[in-house]
């Protein structure tokens, strides 16, 4: 029933509810179930007094109501989930029904809309649904009811139309009492014993035997096949209507009983709401650091990290003009936003971003901070930037934390949205909401330049620039960066008057020659003290050691770099393995200069310390080699290794990375042999790799190719060898577990991290060596004995959405398209495709759902028969090869509307009943953003021209689009176009009217009406000039958009016009209508051309790009010149389930017992199924019909 007029009964009860807190079951403490012991006191009462509750219901009821009741209940907690499961699948088609056909009725003098009864039975359900077989211990009212007669009711609404509206109203009331019955009954835990207490549970005894005996009389009409009842044996709507006079009485008197209490035990619910309003305060406290805990963060990408406190930051007497130019405009409320310092490699620049990050931290003013850096996979991306931002924000800004936290609570997986989502709801949109604070604060970011997708780095300065729309607070944002083509395009895009630059190369050349003097003179100030510290230090140094002279050797060979400065301080003033300092200082000044760059008079020395006295020349050449496996594997790897990872997966001694790094501190950052190796700079990898002549004299030259060829083939070693990859590495032993259920201690033991790095990264080191691939070869035997395995590996890991990617690479290092690996691997793509969503969730039903549910022609299948999971077995109806269905994507919670491709064919958008848009990477599978905002259905989402957004058109009568709501329409908008050039957007409403809008500024440029009904589509023609748009009136209209005027009104259908579509020259429309018909329009004349019948009341209709042909309900139609219509036939399924065996079906999974086997892909989830002890019988929506056997052995 819809809610009445305030004042009405229903609407009563509802502010009763209201006033005592508590609308619906989550609110209550539900206990699990548990056997008769006396540990379970608490659970054995309450099941105990839902037995009680249930015997004083049926004593109200006549013994042919108890035998009805009785004979259609389910008291097993499985069966109880089971048949609720089976309703909700029955009260979905009901609900389709109901939404395809529109159905209104009068009722007790109002209409009722029976679409929204449908969606609340189906609510409701589902609800209960989510806390199933918890409930049914300790909810007397639930477990009650037929839930076996509840789903004949449905099942009878469905097969039968005629009973549609009785059924549909009876049911939806029903359910809506039994849920309010249920918040009676937790309010009635809570009061003591008492006269009070025993009126009103006397009063809810009542009421819900009201419930059973109209459910019982509804069921014995129903239980019998409509020939066998007679045309006279229905429910009626005048049924319906005493139904709900004697549950107002009821309520009524409930209502009264309940303030009886209310009065007995006002003082006792003033204390216990004082009590909880403590208790929730806390609750909110803990709740808001668990939810932010949620928030991945970058490791070490923060000021200050353990991981870079060790770094430098400005001596006091240097870079004295540039800080202060940074503290003044950090100060200065007319500054620009963003302040932007770069220069070229070696410059300073992040030992400047650290002194500012420190100085305002100082100063309380340090908002946040990124340091970006290459080689490390959290700080050499933006995927965990803005989360990073935030989680630092929350901690410094107050007041913002409760902004954050809603964000993270409506979105658990808002740091895997698209970077402006982050931005929005991490970052702009809780800045814009809290109090304001005359506070400036200040966000460094450090070598934006090292961010790995030049596309984000453009996106966050955009972003960037925004926060100086921000009202509530002085947001700054420092940033530097080498002077990359992507970043100076950033900048280029954004207002001129938004930042600020420094070239650190262009400040003159006196004062970074003073900064770099200063520098030097102070840090062998620290080499002279540290190399003294058992004995004066003039015993070993001069007093004014290095002198004048050396100083200013060592100045002009450091300008303009300080990391070349910096570098010869670390080489010089080195204290592991006790080097002297005199003799190293010696090997920089006494090198010949000529012309050598400085990068390499810096390197050459540290480098020469490889070599140890007077080897041979064979002695030199493998200590060379050896360090261009060990040290060129180290600059190489896309992610850090510690030397202990590093040795395993060289399958070296740890004595010989050992050796190699002894002699590289002042280059390395080595901090103990379990903690990644950090190059201390970049500029060491680019000096090692930098191409050369071969007669350059350089025997430590890394040749890239050359090693990273050496890394895929260690990488393939590890994973193929007895240490490496197996089925179920992990030893769950059970083929369902649960990603999420896995511990993740258990997974870092078993995968160790040099596995980890060997699974994740010999595709990259394959193809950064620049070699093919080629049948049984190595990567070819390596994927057909372990492919399985590999994407085991990849999804306990949290990476099975990277498999995709990696295979794309892999099939573009083939050598021959025509190879069989070429065909693998093509197969193996599409095997991801498919069970996508299912293996990043569960990593073992590769073996399981994966290969049984795989054509049988597949490449996969065969190659990996033997590593199935071999207790179960499918037969029939599976395909022979891959269906035209490339993926399934998963993530909606209820009914897709609506779905569209981008113009650039990369992105899926689609529209959902529930309530959102998301946009799907074609690619990967994977949801990119998730669009939020609408307040009902979204009926129809479309892309811009452009691709760069996304409008939909919702049944809350709005058009929502990424960057504006459009208000105007009195009722729900049924669909929505954007014009061919993007600049307008043309909606159809309820309102009987048709929208043309602007898009830049939102105003709607005309109102289209003459329809007499509801408005279900609209098009623009190709050039943009007209409008067409079909209605419930039966009628399709062609409008002027300049003039707002009706060209046409085509008539001659006989229902409801659900599709309009404009012919490619624009002179003809082609419609389809619930009468069963697809007609063809010539715009010239306003007559139908053609008219095809078909089978279905619901058509959707395309013309070809040549206009030529008509695509209905996708069968491709050829317009004919002079021949007769052609027909169009469609296909319909039932659905109905039954179980009397242990192999059975539950949600989207196979069951045995307790345990998941087998999880279904979409194609083969039932419309009916049967099971029969070890073998199931699924007959599938898509019409097949499959066999699944339980093996005779143990699961």
């Amino acid at each position: 029933m819809a809610p009445s007029k305030p004042g009405g009964k229903r609407h009563k009860l509802h502010q009763w509810l209201s006033s005592h807190g508590s609308t619906s079951s989550s609110s209550q403490t539900l206990l699990p179930s548990t056997p008769v012991t006396p540990q379970s006191t608490t659970s054995t009462t309450l099941t105990t007094a839902a037995h009680d509750f249930h015997n004083r219901v049926f004593s109200f009821l006549s013994q042919q109501d108890r035998d009805t009741i009785r004979q259609h209940s389910v008291t097993n907690a499985i069966h109880v989930d089971e048949i609720v499961q089976q309703t909700l699948t029955v009260a979905r088609q009901t609900q389709t029904i109901c939404q395809s056909k529109r159905w209104a009725v009068a009722f007790r003098g109002r209409t009722v809309v029976l679409r929204e009864k449908a969606d609340n039975i189906v609510e409701w359900l589902d609800r209960f649904k989510q806390v199933g077989d918890i409930v049914s211990n300790v909810d007397p009212v639930h477990v009650g009811l037929p839930w076996a007669g509840i789903r004949l009711l449905l099942e009878a609404a469905v097969s039968e139309h005629g009973q549609m509206e009785a059924l549909v109203l009876g049911l939806e009331m029903t359910l809506y009492l039994s849920k309010r019955l249920e918040v009676y009954m937790t309010y009635l835990t809570a009061i003591p014993p008492g006269q009070a207490r025993a009126n009103f549970e006397s009063c809810l005894v009542e009421f819900h035997a009201l419930v059973l005996r109209f459910l019982a009389r509804a069921i014995r009409i129903y239980q019998k096949g409509s020939f066998a009842r007679g045309f006279d044996a229905f429910l009626r709507v005048e049924d319906v209507s005493t139904f709900e006079d004697e549950c107002n009485k009821l309520a009524n008197r409930a209502e009264t009983e309940a303030r009886n209490c209310d009065r007995q035990n006002l003082g006792m619910i003033q204390k216990q709401l004082e009590d909880l309003r403590i208790i929730h305060s806390s609750v909110q406290q803990l709740q808001a650091k668990v939810d932010l805990s949620k928030l991945p963060v970058a490791t070490g990408a923060a000021f200050n990290s353990y991981q870079d406190e060790l770094d430098a930051r400005c001596h006091p007497d240097t870079r004295v003009d540039i800080l202060r130019g940074i503290y003044t405009w950090a100060d200065d409320i007319n500054a620009e936003t963003i302040f932007w310092i770069n220069g070229m490699a070696g410059t300073g620049k992040s030992t400047i971003s650290r002194t500012v990050a420190q100085t305002f931290s100082g100063r309380g003013q340090l908002g946040a901070s990124f340091f970006f850096k290459r080689g490390e996979p959290d700080r050499e991306n933006a995927r965990l930037f803005y989360p990073t931002i935030a989680h630092e924000l929350v901690c410094q800004i107050p007041g913002l934390s409760p902004f954050v936290q809603k964000a993270v609570e409506d979105d658990p997986r808002i740091a895997d949205r698209a970077l402006k989502e982050q931005f929005e709801k991490l970052v702009f949109q809780p800045l814009t909401h809290i109090s304001p604070i005359q506070t400036a604060f200040v966000l460094v970011i450090d070598a934006l330049d090292e961010c790995s997708r030049e596309g984000d780095i453009r996106i966050i300065i955009s972003q960037l620039a925004r926060t100086r729309e921000l009202n509530t607070i002085r947001f700054r944002v420092f940033l530097t960066s080498r002077p990359e083509l992507s970043i100076r395009l950033g900048f280029a895009r954004i207002n001129t008057s938004t930042h600020r630059d420094i070239v650190l190369q262009d400040i003159p050349p006196a004062t970074i020659e003073h900064d770099v003097s200063v520098y030097l003179r102070d840090e062998f100030a620290r080499i002279r003290g540290d190399h003294g510290i058992d004995l004066p230090s003039s015993q070993f140094f001069a007093p004014d050691w290095p002198g004048t002279q050396a100083l200013n050797t060592l100045t002009q060979l450091a300008v303009p770099l300080f990391i070349v400065a910096a570098t010869i301080c670390r080489f010089v003033g080195e204290l592991k393995g006790s080097p002297n300092p005199l003799k190293r200082l010696s090997q920089i000044l006494n090198q010949p200069i000529g012309q050598k760059p400085q990068l390499e008079l810096t390197y050459l020395p540290i480098i020469s310390q490889i070599l140890v006295g007077d080897e041979d020349a064979k002695e030199k050449e493998e200590r060379w080699d050896d360090f261009r496996r060990i040290i060129g594997s180290i600059v190489l790897l896309a992610d850090p290794l510690s030397a202990t990872s590093l040795a395993r997966l060289l399958d070296v001694q740890m004595m010989e990375v050992d050796c190699q790094l002894r002699s590289l501190h002042s280059v390395l950052w080595i901090r103990d042999y379990d903690a990644p190796i950090h190059l201390l700079h970049l500029s060491f990898r680019e000096f090692l790799t930098k191409k050369v002549p071969s007669d350059t004299g350089r025997p430590f030259q890394i040749d890239e190719c050359d090693s990273h060829g050496y890394l895929a083939d260690k990488c393939l070693a590890l994973l193929k060898s007895s240490t490496g990859l197996r089925k179920d590495i992990c030893q769950l032993g059970d083929p369902g577990s649960l990603r999420t259920e896995i511990d993740a201690a258990l997974i870092k033991r078993c995968i160790p991290q040099h596995l980890q790095y060997a699974c994740r990264y010999w595709v990259y080191h394959a193809k950064q060596s620049g070699h093919r691939i080629r049948d049984k070869g190595d990567i070819d035997r390596f994927l057909q004995q372990h492919f399985f395995h590999w994407l085991e590996c990849l999804s306990l890991l949290g990476r099975i959405s990277d498999s995709i990617r990696l295979i794309d690479t892999l099939q573009s290092l083939v050598a021959e398209n025509n190879s069989e690996i070429s065909a693998f691997l093509e197969d193996a793509r599409r095997f991801v495709l498919t069970f996508h969503f299912i293996l990043s969730h569960a990593p073992l039903q590769v073996y399981g759902s994966g290969w049984h549910f795989s054509p049988l022609q597949s490449r996969v299948r065969s190659f990996c028969k033997e590593q199935r999971l071999e207790n179960i077995e499918v037969r029939g109806g599976l395909p022979e090869q891959w269906s035209a269905c490339l993926q399934t994507l998963e993530g909606h919670s209820s009914w897709v509307n609506n779905v569209v491709f981008s113009p650039d064919g990369s992105r899926v958008a689609s529209g959902s009943y529930d309530k959102t848009v998301r946009v799907w990477d074609v690619q990967t599978g994977e949801c990119q953003r998730t669009l939020e905002g609408h307040s009902r259905s979204v009926n129809n989402v479309v892309f811009s021209p452009d691709g760069s957004r996304v409008a939909s058109g919702s049944d809350d009568e709005t058009t929502g689009e990424c960057q504006c709501t459009l208000k105007g329409h009195s009722g729900w908008v049924r669909d929505v176009v954007f014009s061919p050039d993007g600049s307008r957007v043309a909606s159809g409403s309820d309102d009987e009217t048709v929208r043309v809008w602007d898009v830049q500024t939102g105003e709607c440029q005309r109102t289209l009406e003459g329809h007499s009904s509801l408005v279900n589509n609209v098009v623009f023609s190709p050039d943009g000039s007209r409008v067409a748009s079909g209605s419930d009136d039966k009628t399709v209209r062609v409008w002027d958009v300049q003039t707002g005027e009706c060209q046409h009104t085509l008539e001659g259908h006989s229902d409801w016009v659900r599709d309009v579509v404009f012919s490619p020259d624009g002179s003809r429309v082609v419609s389809g209508s619930d009468d069963n018909t697809v007609r063809v329009w010539d715009l010239q004349t306003g007559a139908a051309m053609l008219c095809y019948q078909t089978d279905t009341y619901s058509n959707h209709v395309e013309f070809s790009d040549s206009g030529s042909n008509i695509l209905i309900n996708g069968q491709v139609v050829t317009i004919p010149r002079n021949s007769p219509p052609a027909t169009v036939a469609a296909l319909s399924s039932s659905s109905n389930s039954v179980s009397d065996g242990e192999l059975r079906i539950i949600g989207d999974w196979i069951m045995w017992t307790s345990r998941r086997i087998l999880w279904l892909p979409p194609e083969y989830r039932p419309g009916s199924w049967v099971s029969k002890s070890d073998s199931l019988i699924i007959g599938s929506s898509s019409g097949r019909v499959i066999f699944v056997d339980r093996n005779r052995v143990a699961l």
